[in-house]
């Protein structure tokens, strides 16, 4: 079916090249419209108007739209709720299709479900396209048709299906967006000041040409991404994770780059692809997890709630080099290393016994490449409550995972400048050492719990609230 003029909807695909629902939308119509909602049903909920992803995004749509106006297009950007103004702006414009790519997050379904049901109450049809994995939904499933709970049979699978025509580089035609002229009634100023929102410094640069950018710097580091990943002080990760989740680099894209590497850090980093899919699916299929532990065994587990064990994680102030290192480090920059995720998670629920909620919710405010199913599936890994998680008798211990990871402390003491004078031995426990650190006049604080005595507690709590 042929349409005068369509409507491509820009969510988590701030991009114009290989972008499914913008291909699909060139395909079928005459003209199309680029629209990008700033939704206030999310902005109205975040307190620090000096948000980082909230700029991310603003500066990668001011990048897109300047492109745009040098071949005299642009986008159409409105500031409100998209179910009252995506179906506004397609009557005002005579739209006969919306398209957009699909969004797998269970407030997503929904808002998509209102605005579907808005459109076909005026006449105009929603196209939801497959852009942000490879395999969604039901594409990946067991022999039996279940949805995979465990990784590895899930990449083998995904493995299996995969083919090079996943990777097909989805085009799109300039001469179908609209020109800026007739888009005059659209006044947005530019100014991150008129969604209510400050400048700040991105620790990830944003938009397309620096999506390209960090994927040309990590060719010279993927083969070495499975022994150099796991190291703090090195910059051995490929820094993507930004752009995939918002789009300004596609998941195909980022496959087809892995492809031209044989190499093991090309085949892990793969993996860490992969298990992005899985985690998509596992929310997709089972909701409740958002809201709840997987594991529903463990769903009444009874946590601690102490707040000042609480605040002085957030703040870095622990008594746990490692820990509070990598929390500083966070709060200074909302991003966190992988490894340093799952040290920091153990650390608040088994060594704190705090609710892994607690610690995802905190994430969820922070994180710059915050995803609802990633950040929900690594924090219920971590806690031994989510699907394929570590067993809950496996406890990370902070000081042997510095050792092995920092092993000069270099990372420590970059942002624990307290123990700069600390040898390589005695930064990583500096009470361990507290006769020669005395001397130094340390100003540090001495651990909050005792790590052996906080392991033994956790798996006993696991074992009396297993239901």
């Amino acid at each position: 079916m042929t349409f005068q003029t369509s409507l491509v909807w820009l969510r988590r695909d701030i991009r114009l090249e290989d972008n499914k629902a913008l291909h699909d939308a060139c395909q079928s119509s005459q003209n199309v419209i680029l629209v990008f909602v700033f939704d206030t049903n999310i902005l109205n909920k975040i307190s620090n108007k000096k948000d980082k992803r909230v700029y991310f995004i603003y500066q990668s749509l001011l990048e897109l739209n300047e492109f745009l106006e040098k071949q005299g297009k642009s986008l159409y950007v409105v500031y409100g709720n998209p179910i009252e103004e995506i179906p506004k702006i397609g009557k005002t414009f005579k739209i006969q299709c919306v398209y957009a790519n699909k969004d797998y997050e269970p407030s997503a379904i929904e808002r998509d479900e209102k605005v579907k049901l808005q459109l076909q109450q005026i006449g105009i049809e929603f196209k939801l396209c497959k852009d942000q994995v490879i395999f969604e939904e039901n594409e990946v499933l067991k022999k039996d048709n279940k949805p995979y709970t465990v990784f590895t049979p899930y990449k083998n699978q995904w493995v299996k299906q995969f083919s090079q025509n996943n990777l097909i580089k989805y085009t799109y035609n300039i001469q179908k967006i609209v020109n800026k002229e007739e888009l005059k009634n659209n006044v947005f100023p530019w100014n991150i000041a008129a969604i209510h929102f400050k400048p700040t410094d991105i620790y990830v640069q944003p938009g397309r040409k620096n999506a390209l950018n960090y994927l040309e710097k990590f060719a010279k580091k993927i083969n070495d991404y499975d022994t150099n990943r796991d190291f703090f002080h090195l910059s051995g990760t490929s820094f993507l994770s930004m752009h995939l989740r918002f789009g300004t680099l596609s998941i195909r894209e980022a496959f087809a780059f892995s492809d031209k590497f044989l190499s093991k850090g090309a085949e892990v980093w793969r993996n860490e692809l992969i298990w992005r899919e899985f985690y998509k699916m596992i929310l997709y299929h089972f909701p409740y997890a958002a809201r709840s532990t997987f594991k529903k065994e463990y769903s009444k587990l009874h946590w601690d709630s102490n707040e000042e064990y609480f605040d002085r994680w957030k703040n870095g102030m622990t008594g746990f080099p490692v820990i509070d290192a990598a929390m500083r480090c966070f709060k200074e920059t909302g991003w966190m290393h992988n490894r340093l995720r799952m040290i920091v998670a153990s650390f608040l629920t088994k060594d704190l016994l705090l609710d892994y909620k607690k610690g995802e919710q905190y994430f969820a405010e922070n994180l710059l490449d915050f995803d609802l199913s990633s950040n929900n599936g690594g924090w219920q890994w971590s806690a031994s409550t989510g699907c394929d998680a570590q067993p809950y008798f496996r406890v990370f211990n902070p000081e042997s995972q510095s050792i092995k990871f920092d092993p000069s402390g270099k990372f420590i003491r970059q942002y624990c400048p307290e123990l700069i004078n600390c040898d390589d031995k005695q930064i990583h426990a500096p009470f361990k050492y507290s006769n020669s650190l005395f001397a130094l006049n340390l100003k540090y604080p001495k651990p909050i719990v005792e790590h052996d005595a906080q392991r033994l507690k956790v798996i006993k709590l696991f074992k009396l609230n297993k239901h």
